[in-house]
């Protein structure tokens, strides 16, 4: 018996078939794109087609209340407002379970990972967004956790989520490339202009962290600023809730050298003594498994399968 876990976020899709005994036994990665649900739909009805299938899990970058609607993406805006789980109820007749991914990955941690035998600890998928997961007293947290629009600077920019000053406006994938591309624009230099032969605006974080760790300065610059906010975030999550740990998942998770160093740096600097010194901040177990793994997880505990 096999179950399929989806992981949706704002530049790419994970849809993996997982074994009753947690094995993944086949993992693909798409582009978000434009429209999602088609490619979603279309990977889920080729997997039915091979395996026999008891229910399908998913994990979407946004706001998802009770009844498995998407109230708010903004990285997504197609799932903006969007009937996730009567869409796939309509469609199949298996079990089915829509969550936020943060929270679906939070799941997989505490149940394989780095969260296992955890009291209490805070997962952050930091990628084109940055969203949150809680475990708290051994438990999931029953609510939403939009870390990414805790308000860092209160007349700070435009987020798109109609606020300003929000983390995710500042430390993640989307903001960084941004603000290098604002001060390329503004005149500072960077080989990034060389690289893409003056079209810099295709760059992504992955080239710019790669270009930092040779030695750009730009590059450099824009990943510490983006370390700062992280920082400054992690510090507010630590003062309010104490965890045991911090857990660190998502693309941006690995840029290591310089993003994730300053962010622990000043996430210990600026958090409360007493608070923060026990606190680990530390990387997932999982690369790409753990929000496939996670919604599943929850599509088992919630359907009993």
């Amino acid at each position: 018996m096999y179950y399929i876990g989806v992981d949706i976020g704002g530049t790419n899709i994970k849809i993996g078939v997982i074994s009753s005994d947690w094995e993944i036994i086949k993992l693909c990665k798409f582009q978000t794109g434009n429209n999602p649900l088609e490619t979603i739909l279309r990977e889920i009805d080729s997997i039915l087609h091979e395996y026999e299938i008891k229910g399908i899990g998913i994990g979407v970058a946004g706001v998802v209340d009770r009844e498995g609607n998407v109230i708010k993406s903004p990285n997504i805006p197609f799932f903006n407002n969007f009937p996730l789980f009567k869409e796939l109820k309509n469609r199949y007749t298996v079990n089915i379970k829509v969550e936020n991914d943060a929270t679906a990955a939070a799941t997989a941690e505490a149940l394989f990972g780095e969260g296992k035998n955890c009291q209490s600890f805070i997962l952050l998928t930091l990628g084109t967004g940055i969203g949150g997961g809680l475990w708290f007293n051994g438990k999931q947290a029953e609510f939403p956790m939009e870390v990414g629009h805790m308000s860092i600077d209160y007349q700070g920019r435009l987020c798109s989520c109609g606020n300003t000053g929000c983390l995710e406006v500042y430390a993640s994938a989307k903001a960084i490339k941004s603000n290098l591309i604002e001060k390329i624009e503004k005149g500072q230099e960077s080989n990034i202009k060389t690289l893409y032969e003056g079209n810099f605006y295709k760059v992504s974080s992955e080239e710019i962290y790669r270009m930092a760790m040779e030695g750009d300065s730009l590059c450099r610059e824009v990943l510490k600023d983006a370390g700062r906010a992280l920082g400054a975030g992690i510090a507010n999550l630590i003062n309010i809730f104490a965890p045991e740990k911090i857990i660190l998942t998502g693309g941006l998770s690995r840029a290591l050298n310089i993003y994730i160093e300053i962010a622990i740096q000043d996430a210990k600097k600026r958090a409360l003594n007493r608070i923060g010194e026990n606190v680990k901040i530390i990387q997932s177990s999982f690369v790409d498994k753990g929000g496939v793994l996670g919604a599943v997880a929850l599509l088992r505990n919630q359907c009993r399968i």
